[in-house]
């Protein structure tokens, strides 16, 4: 991924001109980038579920209150991003009666579902939702996202305390 940031930014990067990363700290994958030319600016969030939740704070304070909450945007669903599809991965070489529970070990220290939602659901997402946590004995606590901090992002402003601003020649930090 880094690879890839690199030759893109090398694509858009030119003086005066500032880059907007939609990226958290996602598995240190952004520490080191930088651009020659322009400002990069990053989200000051682990990944994208704090980025949802409207800030870095927000997040480990959910995370606080509630460790064994797994977090999933409806569309999710939709992609490899979400643990249900993780979990079924090379499922296929194991006997179908125990496929269920190797998954329910894969989850056993969630106990809760929390849906990110930035309007209702639609209907079949909601259902998808709510057979995943049925099967897998989970909780489904439905949180409206904040997408104030992604706003910002786009169109600022950029406070040093929500957003890492990197200079030309300034690799992005760890944070």
């Amino acid at each position: 991924m880094r690879a890839k940031l690199f030759e893109q930014i090398a694509l858009l990067e030119e003086p005066g001109i500032d880059i907007v990363l939609g990226y958290g700290l996602c598995g240190r994958s952004l520490e080191g980038v930088f651009s020659s030319k322009s400002r990069l600016i990053v989200p000051r969030v682990d990944d994208c579920v704090g980025a949802l939740l409207g800030s870095r704070d927000r997040h480990r304070q959910f995370q606080k209150d509630r460790p064994r909450c797994y977090f999933l945007e409806p569309h999710w669903l939709d992609t490899e991003l979400n643990i249900f599809t993780e979990i079924m991965k090379g499922m296929d070489r194991i006997p179908v009666h125990r496929r269920n529970e190797i998954a329910k070990q894969a989850l056993q220290h969630y106990d809760t579902l929390a849906v990110l939602c930035l309007e209702d659901p639609d209907p079949a997402s909601v259902r998808r939702i709510d057979t995943h946590a049925r099967d897998f004995g989970l909780q489904v606590l439905r949180l409206p996202a904040d997408v104030t901090l992604l706003r910002r992002l786009v169109s600022g402003p950029w406070s040093e305390v929500e957003f890492v601003i990197a200079e030309p020649g300034e690799p992005i930090p760890f944070f």
